[in-house]
């Protein structure tokens, strides 16, 4: 039953991008639901790279305070389940079939991030959670999941990314991105963000948090992850979360598929734009490894030139086609050196994994869908 009943959620429109944006029907969904979101205590994360790794940090700093905390991310890796989670346990197959059913009882035509957000909002409601740490799916101002009030507006590194819905500019996806900044909002982002100008301007009237790359342990790899810790540090500062569980919880805070080890010479991560590549290149430069065999896989609407130019110099290229059906054809990836196309991501690794040896290092990048 709850396979069939996924099926028809996948079957849904992801966002609805037909005439104006606007948040009209979630509101219409929740307003049958008794407007409960309006009494969340909600941190809101939004960015174009990060937002994941800041959420699970900020929960986890959360959940070892003594706070019931909800988690809502996008896109799952593997199960819709990951998606909503309370103190990092995800819904049950149970639950989520129950609340699918509430959800479709509404009556409300949703696009698939409408219903899912209303989904778990209406799930983190009725088990009385204290805090939600709610992850944006795009861009901000429309986003579904902008029908909350943040208590907490945090904001991550801001570079070019879904430009044919959010503008072209940084300055243009800062500014809707900021549109989660509400009257009462506190916001935090990091020094380093290259819209810090912007986000400065658009939080004029609000507390403005700015916070320095965090020096202290994290479990996260990558120096990059250390700009989300601070974020994440000084959202559990602003909440009155003792210093000693916001360093323990950083410490211990895993999130999978980025920079993630399946292996001892396997890596994967979630890179999916230019900027987020250019972080991974960083990483794997600091690595020791004789050759470097990448498994690369895109969506149509990304910038998947400039993602191949910004990669680690591969000794090996293998292209492939992350399953879904919005992902680019391995075949138009033009590709000069040593390059095979593979249909099949798993064809794939067991491809590299036939041509690597023992000192060699395989990537595997370019898109959650690729890494899930």
């Amino acid at each position: 039953m709850l396979k069939q009943e996924l099926e028809h959620l996948y079957s849904l429109k992801k966002f609805d991008f037909k005439g104006k944006p606007s948040l009209k029907q979630i509101e219409k969904a929740l307003e049958k639901l008794g407007n409960f979101h309006k009494k969340l205590r909600v941190i809101h994360i939004t960015g174009t790279n990060g937002k994941g790794s800041t959420a699970a940090m900020t929960a986890e700093i959360l959940k070892q305070a003594g706070y019931k905390t909800g988690l809502f991310t996008s896109p799952h890796l593997i199960r819709y389940n990951e998606r909503i989670q309370i103190n990092r346990k995800e819904i049950t197959d149970e639950e989520l079939l129950e609340y699918i059913n509430k959800v479709r009882s509404l009556d409300v035509e949703l696009s698939f991030f409408e219903f899912t957000t209303t989904l778990a909002l209406k799930y983190f409601f009725d088990k009385n959670v204290d805090f939600i740490v709610l992850e944006v799916g795009l861009g901000g101002t429309y986003d579904a999941t902008n029908i909350c009030d943040a208590e907490i507006a945090a904001i991550t590194d801001i570079s070019p990314d879904h430009t044919n819905v959010l503008g072209k500019t940084i300055k243009e996806i800062a500014e809707d991105k900021c549109g989660i900044i509400k009257e009462r909002s506190t916001v935090i982002t990091d020094k380093n963000n290259k819209a810090l100008e912007v986000i400065k301007e658009k939080s004029k009237n609000n507390k403005l948090v700015i916070a320095e790359e965090y020096e202290g342990t994290i479990r996260l790899k990558g120096e990059f992850q250390r700009r989300n810790a601070g974020i994440a540090y000084s959202i559990g500062k602003e909440l009155g979360v003792q210093e000693e569980i916001i360093k323990q919880a950083i410490a211990e805070t895993e999130w999978p598929g980025r920079l993630e080890y399946l292996e001892k010479n396997v890596l994967v991560d979630c890179a999916h734009n230019p900027a987020a590549i250019e972080e991974i290149t960083r990483f794997v430069k600091s690595l020791d490894y004789e050759r470097l065999i990448i498994i690369f896989g895109v969506l149509k609407r990304k910038d998947f030139r400039k993602m191949i130019k910004k990669l680690p110099k591969p000794d090996f290229l293998i292209l492939t086609r992350p399953n879904i059906d919005k992902a680019l054809d391995p075949a138009k990836l033009a590709h000069e050196g040593q390059c095979a196309v593979v249909e099949s991501p798993k064809a794939a690794l067991s491809f590299a994994k036939a041509i690597a040896k023992e000192k060699d290092l395989i990537l595997i990048t370019g898109s959650c869908y690729l890494v899930g």
